[in-house]
């Protein structure tokens, strides 16, 4: 009966996808209304992109299925659409990498390798999951940065390639990207101490059985991690409420999670299927997303009260929200009042989604990218005991964290070594594009320039570029004139992992200053070590080129008796 292995492992594949979902949708209470509303968002969603490729002349691309399917899933309403295509890459002359026998699929950095041997200094053609991206070389990193987004969008990358057209991080124009790159920039340093407050609550709740001379605990190291970055940014950015808050936290940490398994998913079936799959394989990530706007919704209403209050002269305690967290309620009404005149939205019911949904993408954003950073950093650390003493001297003499220079340093050279992606400025065409390499390339054309390239550059860094010094850009900083240069945050072209242009990372500044604060905290009034027996935490290869930590590793901490 072994034939009907397959079926039995198909169902209950199903059986657990089924429970998954009803877990993350189940505290939300979704009437079927609503429900059926969020569906029909996303058919309209999918009519108005093929009416637009239609309008543009995709018509004369798309193959010969282009088909518009109905089907009765999710409680009776599916909707799915083809996505016309651009012409591919090949047929504009553009010669495709050849894989050796033997390479795996997912090893981007010898694929890399591969592609700069096969064809030196032009862009080639590499294919994932049945996208087909050009790969520009690590020279056109500034031509490609420059891109404006009108041209080229990194946000339509990520919606229409990463998460099947559902908007998780919303629009180019989106008002919480400007309040992220520039409000909250602009106020981090407003707030140290209480960030600093933050972190040491945060390590308290994680940490808490550790006391003074009780010895070595293991810990799992990435989740560790995760958990103290979720509960200090949630202090700053929400208040002691949420940052205490079980649900919250386990929310906002999860939610990354399910919607990398729903990319994962979707990207494991046919492009044909994906439409329908996405509308399954995203339903635990909703599930979470409208639970956590659930949560968010009290401290919202609290937040608007008191800028209510503020405008009418009456601020009372109750209505103040707290000082040690930033306004960002405030700076978001502002730019979306701003963006309409001044004027208010109606009986205020659209302001209000419209903060939720931004508090979600900023949770989305600032967690698990940051914990990763740490999670990469202490993996350097943790064997290089000269190299912690030395950061140590360096906090206990320090004012503030800008005069961190060295544990600025570390990080940087984390992030070179440890690069999170071996691909960078990844695009979606909004317009034809003709760079000085290459054909012109056709709206729709995906598009990523080759980050391996720069941070193993020997030109860049040395004959040995490939090796960790974590005091490599603090000896950078000491020549004249370098004083403001090669820091963690900075851009460039010798940095990619914070992409570039006016679509680099709106919340460098921010999660530079978290990482500084976790860490400072860490190594000040912890001892960490590697459990017995085990090597340099692992970084594992995903499908699309990035870089995961081993979610298996472990770290040993221990309660400094001098930490002060």
């Amino acid at each position: 009966m072994h034939q009907y292995h397959p079926i039995r492992d198909f169902y209950r594949t199903a059986v657990e996808q089924y429970a998954a979902m009803r877990s993350a949708i189940g505290p939300l209470r979704l009437s079927k209304t609503e429900l059926l509303g969020l569906v029909l968002r996303k058919t309209w969603h999918d009519f108005a992109l093929l009416l637009s490729d239609l309008r543009d002349g995709g018509w004369r691309s798309v193959p010969l299925v282009t088909l518009l399917l109905g089907a009765v899933l999710v409680l009776g309403i599916v909707a799915a659409r083809p996505k016309p295509a651009p012409p591919s890459p090949r047929q504009l002359g553009l010669p495709v990498l050849k894989v050796p026998k033997g390479m795996h699929r997912w090893d981007y950095q010898r694929l890399l390798r591969e592609g700069a041997r096969q064809h030196p200094g032009t862009p080639y053609v590499i294919t994932y999951s049945g996208y087909e991206y050009t790969v520009f070389p690590s020279s056109c990193f500034d031509e490609v940065k420059r891109l404006p987004v009108v041209a080229a969008s990194m946000v339509e990358w990520y919606t229409h390639v990463f998460f099947q057209g559902w908007r998780f991080l919303g629009t180019d124009k989106s008002a919480v990207h400007k309040t992220i790159g520039l409000d909250l920039t602009r106020a981090v340093p407003s707030l140290a101490a209480a960030r600093r407050a933050h972190a040491e609550a945060a390590f308290a709740a994680v940490l808490g059985s550790l006391g003074t001379g009780t010895g070595w605990h293991a810990f799992p190291l990435y989740s560790t991690v995760q958990e103290v970055v979720a509960r200090t940014n949630a202090a700053s950015l929400l208040g002691p409420e949420l940052a205490a808050d079980r649900r919250w936290l386990d929310a906002s940490q999860r939610f990354p999670m399910a919607v990398m398994v729903a990319v994962f998913v979707c990207h494991a079936v046919p492009r044909l299927l994906r439409p329908v799959v996405s509308l399954l394989a995203f339903v635990p990530a909703w599930g979470l997303y409208w639970y956590m706007r659930m949560l968010l919704r009290p401290t919202v209403e609290r937040d608007l009260r008191a800028q209510r209050g503020e405008a009418e002269g009456n601020t009372g305690p109750n209505q103040k929200p707290p000082e040690s967290k930033f306004p960002v309620t405030s700076w978001l009404t502002a730019r979306y009042q701003g963006e309409r005149g001044g004027k208010e939205q109606g009986d205020g019911a659209l302001l209000m989604s419209q903060i939720l949904h931004d508090y979600v993408v900023i949770a989305f954003e600032s967690t698990a990218s940051t914990a990763a950073t740490v999670y990469f950093i202490l993996a350097e650390l943790v064997s290089r005991p000269e190299l912690v003493q030395e950061l140590r001297d360096e906090i206990a003499q320090a004012a503030d964290l800008d005069e961190l220079r060295k544990l600025d340093s570390v990080m940087r050279e984390s992030s070179r070594v440890n690069i999170f992606n071996y691909l960078t400025l990844f695009r979606r065409l909004q317009q034809p594009v003709q760079l000085s390499l290459g054909p012109t390339l056709p709206r729709g054309s995906l598009i990523c320039v080759d980050a391996q390239h720069i941070t193993t550059s020997a030109a860049l860094w040395g004959e040995q570029p490939e090796q960790f010094d974590g005091l490599r850009f603090f000896r950078l900083r000491q020549q004249p004139g370098h004083e403001a240069l090669h820091q963690f945050t900075s851009l460039g072209s010798d940095a990619p992992g914070w992409g570039g242009g006016a679509q680099a990372c709106p919340g460098r500044v921010f999660a530079a200053n978290t990482i500084k604060t976790v860490l400072a905290h860490l190594l000040v009034h912890y001892d960490v070590a590697l459990p017995p027996g085990d090597g340099k935490p692992k970084r594992n290869s995903m499908p699309n080129g990035t870089m995961a930590p081993d979610m298996n590793a472990r770290i040993m901490l221990r309660k400094r008796g001098g930490g002060s």
